[in-house]
């Protein structure tokens, strides 16, 4: 067994989703940052972007069964979460056909987020430039789907681009900031960039 998996098996937050019956530790992750920043209001529209294998998308429906979230991801999604959550099937890479169909729709989202990382090579600079181009695809929705007065929340493998993708997510909202929530693994590079109140 690989010393990862045995590390991950002890960690508070895993167990704690098992114990719960919670998709994934990812679950706690916005729970926290919701709890700080009451960023998924009652009735909120949201965009999970990244959304496999569903622990924002549960934490959001569970919070108020008014809610409805519209999910993309590459990944096929296994768990049914009801009649609320709208699933797409699509690579974030085809931004075009995405786009249409969401016109189509008429989507407008009062919240955004996306948790989305790309598959870790063990190259360090590589994965950081992999996570800023998906942090980047994330980002592109929020000039024609993200309503006035939207929050914004993207993850972000820490390198020489976050600062550069901060100043953009600054720049469309009235508030920024970093965040790391507790729920993430302190070894990791990982953190979040939250926007408030869109522009």
């Amino acid at each position: 067994m690989k010393q990862w998996y045995k590390n991950r098996k002890k960690d508070h937050f895993y167990q704690l989703a098992k114990k719960n019956d919670v998709i994934s530790r990812a679950y706690y992750k916005l729970e926290e940052i919701d709890k700080k920043y009451q960023i998924i209001k009652n009735s909120s529209q949201v965009l999970d972007i990244g959304c496999c294998p569903g622990g924002w998308t549960q934490y959001i429906l569970n919070k108020n069964k008014n809610q409805s979230v519209v999910g993309v991801d590459i990944l096929p999604m296994e768990k049914e979460l009801g009649k609320n959550f709208t699933f797409y099937n699509l690579d974030l890479n085809e931004y075009d056909e995405i786009s249409s169909l969401f016109i189509s729709k008429e989507y407008c989202f009062d919240v955004i987020i996306s948790d989305i990382a790309p598959n870790t090579s063990g190259n360090q600079f590589l994965d950081q430039a992999n996570s800023y181009n998906l942090s980047l695809l994330s980002y592109q929705f929020i000039k024609n789907f993200l309503k006035k007065g939207g929050s914004f929340l993207v993850k972000n493998f820490q390198g020489e681009d976050t600062e550069a993708l901060f100043k953009e997510v600054k720049s469309q909202f009235k508030k920024a900031s970093y965040v790391k929530p507790n729920a993430s693994d302190k070894k990791s590079k990982e953190i979040y960039i939250l926007g408030l109140e869109k522009k």
